[in-house]
């Protein structure tokens, strides 16, 4: 291609006006270069059109789209990003081609006016594409950090975790504050974690359900302590849980415990109670002989009086399982994604005068059709048709009061089921444990929570166990009791619903 050079006697438009056909076939030099111009073309219009709509968006204080986010800030930067790469690429080759057909090599002049004016091209065009890709990539980093990222992009996968997050206590609290946390290491780590997940996405390789994040969940002394800090709780906390028997009347029912926080009341004072775990001045590491913790063979327990160790008869000390120092997350293993069991959603429902205890049998019968039913568009007409027919087999006299609440009911009971059971990802009743809880979907005692430590068999070689003493954490003073059973200062505190 042969070199331009300005006339003297033109003008600078003319010379512009030259320059720019002169350096026009570059961008179509071949079928190469004219795709990758095309695809910028369109790329850069598509991303002055985002950024507009990202502009108004923000203007007139209205919720970004996560799927436009999306493509405005990951998918159009990349096809821009690929555009020219493939002119780039069209010329390389019609260069080789030029070469073997024997063009006269073309020579710059230092210091002359086409190195400069390439010298100026050059920083002027890069100076313009870093601008933008800057920008978009902090757009891109921001976005790739929240909440509609992890929950709405990748739907399907992460919906169980999004429904459960919108309803729990944390749901202020953005994904990465708990999941990353501050700091370049851990964001580094979720970035390349991050892209082993999008191509297990694509190629439909993840999990079904989930697990949960054990092995590479940041310790909770970097992330949960941001906030909550064990050493400042400490004293009891009285808990009130009001039920709804299974029996004909749907009887109400209270339980009533007196949670010992525990920590230290002072400083310099010993730690007592649950948060004794957590002191600063104590330390609990224990041994999983499985990767989901459930199965712990060996604790160290080391205070300022020194070191205990215990062992789970024939275990092998220091053997193979992994290694952890005890925090927040080994007890409150669900503190944001919370599945409820059927008991506990369906008393919240009565309790909440979505479902009407006036209708015989409903608490009984409500919760045997949850367990056997499957969320989806027409749940709440198989809902009702079953419990119909329950009724109609079990319990005629009360047919009637059913079937006046029967459209209420239905709906509430299709509501507590999609926010709990999740087929497509093989997310049932209990699928997710949760370590507070020492009660299964029947209300039995399971191994789990802190019967995984607290069990009498953890013994150290002296003898000693680690107790299975229910009153070290928590005293009774009610269990499913009617309201006039309870002690007058309990009644007191029951909040009637208005």
């Amino acid at each position: 291609m042969v070199r331009f050079r300005r006339h003297p006697d033109e003008s600078a438009s003319e010379s512009f006006r030259r320059w720019f056909l002169h350096w026009l076939p570059v961008f179509y030099a071949n079928w190469i270069a004219a795709l990758g111009s095309l695809m910028a073309l369109v790329a850069v219009a598509l991303l002055f059109a985002a950024l507009f709509i990202h502009i108004y968006q923000i203007a007139a204080d209205r919720p970004s789209n996560p799927y436009m986010d999306l493509v405005g800030f990951m998918v159009l930067p990349a096809v821009l990003v690929a555009g020219f790469a493939l002119v780039l690429i069209g010329n390389l080759v019609r260069r080789r081609r030029e070469h073997r057909t024997g063009p006269e090599p073309v020579a710059v002049e230092v210091g002359g006016d086409v190195l400069a004016r390439r010298v100026a091209q050059f920083v002027l065009l890069g100076g313009a594409a870093v601008i933008i890709f800057v920008s978009f990539s902090y757009e891109a980093y921001h976005y790739t950090d929240s909440t509609d990222f992890c929950l709405k992009v990748c739907h399907q996968v992460m919906e169980p975790e999004g429904v459960a997050y919108q309803r729990s206590p944390h749901s202020n609290v953005s994904c990465v504050e708990c999941h990353i946390g501050p700091g370049a290491g851990w964001f580094v780590r979720s970035k390349i974690s991050g892209v082993r997940q999008v191509f297990a996405v694509l190629g439909d390789t993840y999990s079904r359900p989930i697990p949960s994040p054990v092995e590479n969940l940041r310790p909770a002394r970097e992330t949960c302590e941001v906030c909550h800090a064990p050493d400042k709780f400490h004293g009891s906390k009285l808990n009130i849980a009001v039920h709804v028997e299974p029996d004909r009347d749907n009887s109400p029912t209270v339980s009533a415990q007196l949670v010992k926080v525990g920590g230290s009341a002072h400083p310099g004072a010993p730690a007592t109670g649950v948060h004794w775990h957590v002191d600063p001045r104590n330390e609990v590491r224990y041994r999983a002989a499985d990767h989901k913790r459930m199965d712990i063979v060996e604790v160290v327990q080391r205070t300022t009086a020194g070191e205990v160790r215990y062992l789970r008869d024939g275990a092998e000390q220091d053997g193979e399982g992994e290694w952890r120092v005890m925090d927040c997350i080994d007890c409150h293993n669900r503190p944001t994604h919370v599945f409820e069991k059927p008991a506990e959603a369906l008393d919240a429902s009565f309790a909440t005068g979505a479902l009407d205890a006036r209708v015989p049998w409903l608490r009984r019968e409500s919760e045997k059709v949850l367990r056997g039913a499957v969320p989806g568009p027409g749940a709440v007409r198989m809902i009702a048709a079953r419990l119909d027919s329950i009724y109609a087999a079990e319990h005629p006299d009360d047919l009637p009061a059913l079937r006046a609440a029967l459209p209420a009911t239905a709906a509430e009971l299709a509501a507590v089921l999609e926010r709990n059971v999740f087929p497509r990802m093989n997310i049932d009743w209990g699928t997710y444990p949760d370590h507070l809880s020492h009660h299964d979907l029947d209300g039995e005692l399971t191994s789990g929570g802190c019967f995984r430590c607290h069990d009498d068999e953890l013994a150290t070689a002296a003898g000693d166990v680690v107790r299975q003493d229910c009153d070290l954490c928590h005293a009774l003073i009610a269990e499913r009791e009617s309201a006039a059973d309870l002690p007058d200062f309990l009644g007191d505190l029951l909040v009637s619903p208005r």
